[in-house]
């Protein structure tokens, strides 16, 4: 395929994640406390970074097939993680990042099971694909700012956990998932493991 065909796959690509990731923001998180500081953060850093990330790809010439596929592979996986997760959480929606509630329920299916942030996983995977499919070293510290935001973020949550009635539950839970990727050293059986059973009732089902 020629450069000027990966550019306009990834371009495709990364609009169709930051439209998804947008909507999710619009549509699907629960915002308690309205638009937090920490949510405006996410909000300005991903507009920018976005279209850094855009103009890169459409500015890059000579994109090897190798860069082009790898590019849109990240972008492809960023996708299907993401709405993999939204619809394992589709009845009981999550609230937004650095929002002040407690958790009252705990989302343990889909990719959950896995994964305990999936959906920040599914943002890393997207920058990454920027980076990785223009060869852009300047794109690089766009990926480490927003995982910086993703691991603060990620570490408010499990201690809004460690606060509430779900505390004994998620220790559990956490002891058997990875943070953003499967942890293969504390992966079991495929089959429903027993953490699983004993959340019952305190999970959210789809």
């Amino acid at each position: 395929m020629t450069t000027f065909g990966w550019q306009w796959i990834s371009a495709a690509l990364l609009v169709g994640c930051l439209a998804s990731f947008s909507w999710a923001m619009r549509k699907f998180f629960v915002q308690p406390a309205g638009l937090t500081a920490g949510m405006k953060v996410i909000k300005t850093f991903g507009i920018v970074f976005g279209m850094l990330h855009l103009a890169a790809i459409m500015a890059t010439q000579g994109v090897t097939s190798v860069r082009g596929a790898g590019g849109a592979v990240l972008y492809l996986s960023s996708l299907g993680l993401f709405w993999w997760a939204i619809n394992a959480s589709l009845r009981k929606p999550l609230s937004a990042a650095f929002s002040p509630d407690l958790p009252a329920h705990l989302v343990a299916h889909g990719p959950y099971r896995m994964i305990r942030h999936p959906l920040y996983s599914s943002y890393l995977l997207c920058w990454l694909a920027g980076w990785v499919g223009t060869g852009r070293l300047w794109l690089a510290p766009t990926v480490a700012v927003m995982l910086v935001i993703y691991v603060l973020a990620a570490a408010a949550e499990e201690k809004k956990f460690t606060q509430s009635p779900l505390a004994e539950a998620y220790r559990r839970y956490r002891a058997r998932t990875g943070l953003f990727f499967p942890n293969l050293w504390k992966l079991r059986s495929t089959g429903k493991s027993s953490w699983e059973i004993e959340l019952g009732s305190s999970e959210s089902t789809s």
